[in-house]
């Protein structure tokens, strides 16, 4: 299942040039890099830089492999690098007519759902936007891109400057995390068996003060990385306390030698895994705001140098008051996963999770800082049973179960849009409020109203048959 997602040199006559760059053909000793701008149906995903340079005996423009992947994947394409056998692997639902396709010649070899369709030539050399400390990166040819997507019946214009993709609507994503909480094997279970799960992110790794990564990384079946973007998720979560880790974080934030050292192994861990990372650090206290947003910065920089996606949790927010600098955020990340939950927590009085009016005002305000095409609204699939001092988590499932032996009917609280119920046990009164096939299917028409990339729920393993039904919906229903 292993690829790796990094920089490779190639090994006939490198140079090195004026600019920085190393290349490839011996005739590319003066290139310079300009901006470009990548778009799709109207909207710009990108400004990487690019150069002209020799393809065989034609000049063409080369831009940066993990841009071009990522608009492909902003079009529903599922997109894999090895550096080892210079291979690009894509997979797209679309049918790809390749008549008109000649497979050639060239150093690094493009496959689509399986086929051999195109060999190219690449460069490596230093992206500009990576600054002073920018390590090399593959390029590729722009033109053989626009012909890609031409095959697959979508419009693509180059005109020197843009590439402007004309792509097909796609249905929303639904991204799952997955656990592994007591070796259990329930979640990634899940996401192996449900196949409309096109995105996931495994919940196993946390931070030391000194900027280590602990954790071990499931082991994903190569049929659902061939469906899927994954990741794999980087917490600050204490061992010992279970709690996200204030301190913790602000060690690692405030020393450049951890940090350093943080992000080094973040990239290492994608390469080995074949997976993206996806950040969440939680409880950044707000004077740390600015490190946190630099530290995102390095880490964003350094992935995408070595063709690795980056996702980001972030806390539900209405305005802009804490260390979550979302504008910042949304700029620098593929991804992020606004977790509108928790609205009512553990340990603070019962309530609903997620309100759905809430949640509206956080969809408001994150579209305001963020463009939709890059949001995932995050979604409960489990309750949370008051009593006392006491509060426990329930899966959805489990609460199926507790209706049932009760022989309980459940209420619904109108201004929340959310189900609830209450029952005495041990001499305590319970109060439970949880997600069920209606306030889910609300929620997830909100987040077809504001336009979002998708949904990521927290977490697979936990839903039943009824949020299996509004998650069906939301996917095939325009």
């Amino acid at each position: 299942m292993t690829r790796r997602l990094t920089k490779w040199s190639l090994t006939t006559g490198l140079v090195c040039v004026a600019s920085g760059l190393m290349v490839g053909p011996s005739n590319a000793a003066a290139l310079v890099q300009t901006k470009k701008t990548i778009s799709i149906n109207g909207h710009v995903l990108s400004s990487p830089y690019a150069f002209v340079a020799t393809d065989g005996s034609q000049q063409t423009t080369y831009m940066p492999i993990y841009y071009v992947g990522q608009a492909l994947q902003a079009c529903g394409w599922s997109v894999s690098w090895n550096g080892a056998t210079r291979t690009w692997t894509l997979s797209s639902g679309f049918a790809l007519n390749t008549s008109g396709l000649s497979l050639g010649t060239g150093n690094a070899t493009i496959v689509v759902n399986g086929q051999a369709v195109k060999k190219v030539n690449t460069y490596t050399a230093k992206d500009p936007a990576g600054g002073p400390q920018a390590q090399a990166t593959t390029y590729l040819p722009i033109y053989y891109i626009q012909q890609l997507l031409q095959a697959a019946a979508m419009n693509a214009e180059w005109n020197g400057w843009s590439l402007a993709i004309v792509a097909p609507t796609s249905p929303p994503s639904l991204f799952g995390f997955v656990t592994n909480y007591g070796g259990s094997q329930t979640s990634l279970n899940d996401l192996v068996n449900h196949a409309q799960v096109n995105e996931f992110s495994t919940f196993t790794d946390s931070i030391t003060a000194d900027g280590e990564l602990v954790g071990t990384p499931l082991t994903i079946p190569s049929s659902v990385l061939q469906r899927a973007t994954g990741y794999v998720t980087v917490t600050n979560l204490n061992d010992t306390t279970g709690e996200f880790d204030t301190n913790v974080l602000h060690q690692v934030l405030s020393t450049p030698a951890a940090e350093q050292a943080l992000i080094s192994q973040l990239v290492q861990l994608a390469r080995t895994t074949s997976l993206g990372i996806n950040v969440d650090f939680e409880m950044v206290a707000s004077n740390d705001g600015p490190l946190y947003t630099q530290f995102m910065t390095h880490l964003a920089t350094a992935l995408h140098q070595a063709g690795a996606r980056l996702s980001v949790d972030v806390p539900a927010l209405t305005a802009s008051a804490n260390a979550y600098n979302y504008a910042a955020l949304g700029a620098l990340a593929d991804e992020v996963v606004i977790m509108a939950y928790d609205d009512s927590y553990p340990g603070g009085p019962a309530g609903p999770i997620a309100p759905i009016g809430w949640v509206k005002q956080v969809l408001t305000y994150a579209t305001s800082q963020i463009h939709p095409d890059r949001l995932l609204l995050g979604i409960p699939l489990y309750g949370y049973d008051w009593s006392g001092q006491a509060t426990k988590a329930w899966t959805l499932s489990q609460i199926d179960t507790l209706l049932q032996t009760r022989h309980l009917s459940p209420s619904w609280d109108a201004v929340a849009d959310a189900p609830y119920f209450t029952y005495q046990a041990d001499g305590q009164t319970h109060t439970v409020y949880y997600e069920n096939g209606a306030s889910l299917s609300d929620k997830l028409t909100l987040a077809k109203t504001f336009r979002l990339h998708g949904v990521a729920v927290w977490h697979l393993g936990t839903e039943n048959a009824a949020a299996w039904s509004a998650l069906n919906s939301y996917l095939t229903t325009p």
